[in-house]
């Protein structure tokens, strides 16, 4: 059986790269860049992060046994948010400024959910 330690850190560092990736598009995106190279890694990181969260989160919610509470289901409505602003960070450069505070808003919602788990 593996330690709810071992899912916190797959949550954790999933979180990480979702943030490191999007953010980096979101510069890639402000400054005009139009190097592939920045766009393909944080593509990379973010999926990759995205999935993490999702195994770490899951592996959580069975080895503590929550169920499916609202604040869980917030959670999954932020992550499948997060997963679709990919595609407006990449598309719509215009609007990058307002990716960045949409994906830190959106991080904070998170948090208050995990911490406070309203609606319990």
């Amino acid at each position: 059986m593996i330690p709810v330690q071992v899912y916190n850190v797959i949550h954790f560092v999933g979180i990480f790269m979702i943030f490191l990736g999007y953010g980096g598009l979101i510069v890639r995106s402000i400054t005009g860049s139009d190097d592939r190279r920045i766009r393909k890694l944080g593509a990379i990181t973010s999926g990759i992060g995205l999935f993490l969260v999702l195994l770490g989160g899951f592996g959580l919610l069975a080895r503590l046994g929550y169920g499916w509470p609202i604040w869980v289901l917030v959670k999954i409505a932020i992550w499948m948010i997060l997963g679709f602003l990919i595609m407006v960070i990449n598309r719509k450069p215009q609007l990058a400024g307002t990716m960045w505070w949409l994906t830190l808003v959106l991080g904070f919602v998170a948090v208050l959910m995990v911490v406070y788990k309203p609606f319990m």
